[in-house]
């Protein structure tokens, strides 16, 4: 992949109206504790608009030998598709160290009262318009962005790492690896799982992609280094 690629994805942790605890089905122990990826919901802007406020429980499968979401659904709705939708959405990103959970549950409340905790709010561009100028318009179908965990202390933080990401014939993401460290595990980790969740409209092909990321206890940012 050429240098000098421009493109930025920014998450911003701001006051936010989203509670959300999971809990491993069967032995209580808090799924977080295991989760390699566990991005929150944002509170869509429609939503707020609209003064959409419920609480719900949504439940997760998960294939113990990788980690990864398998099915996600409500069982107890929000009362608002909208609310359910983008809830499940971002849950099926959730990623947990292997042979750790099968099923999770996770109680989630929004309110437009009372009080008022944090989540992460996506800005970004899509990746699509990002790679286009390389791979082409509409080759990206799904391309999410790593995204920092709240398990971890956020503190003042940066790296700069390059990721191999292989794609098969039908696509679909094969293998993710590090060519080349961040100089932070989690992130490094996090960039993988991510990686591997990612979908193209055409393959086999290999991308290395660089990705830098920057971490303060308010704020994460991550997006494609400048470079001269």
């Amino acid at each position: 992949m050429k240098k000098g690629l421009t493109g930025l994805w920014l998450l911003v942790v701001s006051a936010g109206f989203l509670r959300a605890a999971a809990t491993s089905q069967g032995d209580g122990r808090q799924a977080r504790a295991v989760a390699i990826a566990a991005p929150r919901p944002d509170y869509p802007y429609e939503a707020r608009r609209q003064h959409m406020v419920g609480r719900g429980i949504a439940i997760l499968e998960v294939d113990p030998s990788t980690g990864k979401v398998t099915h996600a659904y409500m069982a107890q709705s929000t009362g608002y598709e909208l609310l359910d939708n983008n809830t499940l959405s971002t849950f099926r990103h959730w990623r947990f160290q292997p042979d750790t959970v099968k099923m999770v549950r996770i109680p989630i409340n929004y309110t437009m009262r009372g009080e008022v905790l944090t989540t992460v709010r996506v800005d970004a561009k899509p990746m699509d318009r990002v790679l286009a100028p390389f791979l082409g318009e509409g080759t990206v179908l799904n391309g999410p962005m790593p995204q920092y965990p709240r398990t971890v202390p956020w503190t003042e933080k940066r790296g700069e790492g390059l990721y191999e990401l292989r794609i098969g014939p039908n696509g679909h993401a094969v293998k993710a690896r590090v060519l080349k460290s961040s100089r932070d595990a989690v992130f490094d980790q996090i960039t993988v799982a991510a990686l591997q969740n990612w979908r193209l409209r055409r393959g086999p092909m290999i991308i290395e992609l660089p990705l830098s990321f920057r971490l303060t206890s308010t704020k994460y940012s991550v997006g494609i280094p400048k470079h001269p």
